[in-house]
């Protein structure tokens, strides 16, 4: 994804409207990589605000996630707005500012930001829904679809005699 912002540096004030809507390849998080199922749908607002350019956007995914309860794979939903700086190099603060996104061209890949702001967005564990009641502990059974024979109650034996107090035993 590229955006031209050559005639809108001429324009103080200008705004200029971008979509996007590609398939980007599988993100690395760690150990994980999280693939994409649906192409990407970016909507971006890019306004000249002099030495800058102010960039506000949505982005509309979908990913393959694995369901930390239950283990199973399902398509995770994604949007969300979000908002950048960018700043041509010529404006460029001594100090790198990690806000702003530095660009030296007047056409600017944004792959890399957009991937920035989905890996940023993603939870810290994925649940497929919130009715979701995961694997037994002991059996390993899925209790979304059927309840195990296992015991509710798992008493350390050490304190096994704790369970007879206050019972008039």
């Amino acid at each position: 994804m590229k955006i031209n912002v050559a005639q809108l540096r001429r324009l103080g004030g200008g705004t200029e409207k971008y979509h996007f809507n590609e398939g980007l390849s599988p993100l690395q998080l760690g150990e994980d990589e999280f693939a994409f199922q649906s192409p990407v749908d970016v909507e971006l607002g890019v306004i000249n605000a002099g030495k800058s350019l102010l960039v506000k956007g949505r982005i509309s995914c979908e990913i393959g996630a694995a369901c930390s309860k239950c283990l199973k794979d399902f398509p995770y939903k994604m949007s969300f707005e979000f908002e950048d700086k960018f700043i041509p190099v010529e404006f460029a603060p001594e100090e790198e500012d990690d806000g702003a996104f530095i660009f030296e061209r007047d056409e600017c890949s944004i792959d890399e930001r957009i991937q920035e702001h989905i890996l940023l967005h993603l939870p810290m564990r994925f649940v497929c829904s919130d009715l979701c009641l995961g694997l037994c502990p002991k059996c390993g059974a899925d209790l979304n679809f059927n309840p195990c024979g296992c015991a509710d109650v798992d008493v350390d034996p050490r304190l096994e005699i704790l369970s007879k107090w206050n019972k008039g035993v």
